[in-house]
């Protein structure tokens, strides 16, 4: 993978992450509990697939994306291991959203983890933009 082809794919990555959290604030808004869990969760994962898409990484499953995030982030130190386990968090919810008719998620709950995607999402932006990346906000 070529690196403007890294850029391009990281922008596209980065561009469903953010379409996907606004979308779980507007199911969220709308009372859509089930559905705000799993698009907060894919807001996450876009921007974990974008971080790795910076070393070269193009996981093609959510557990190898979530192994590699270990691997070649938290690990060496670049990603806090407790924003990490917000997207492995986010990703069993998800399931349980998308999965079990039984499992209800509470107003409080659901925004809770609306809100810990958001925070996942920020710890990927910044690093996303320290490394040159994507350009710093308002520019």
């Amino acid at each position: 993978m070529t690196h403007e082809n890294r850029r391009s794919n990281l922008a596209l990555e980065t561009a469903r992450g953010d379409a996907s959290l606004d979308s779980a604030e507007l199911l969220l808004r709308a009372g859509k509990l089930a559905d705000a869990v799993s698009r907060a969760y894919y807001g996450a994962f876009h921007y974990a697939r974008a971080l790795l898409l910076t070393l070269g990484e193009e996981p093609v499953t959510h557990a190898g994306v979530e192994r590699l995030l270990y691997r070649d982030l938290v690990r060496p130190g670049k990603l806090d291991p407790d924003v990490a386990r917000l997207l492995s968090r986010l990703q069993k919810l998800r399931l349980d959203a998308d999965y079990c008719a039984e499992f209800l998620f509470s107003p409080a709950g659901a925004a809770e983890e609306v809100a810990a995607a958001r925070a996942f999402v920020e710890a990927a932006r910044a690093i996303l933009h320290g490394d040159g990346w994507l350009a710093p906000p308002g520019t």
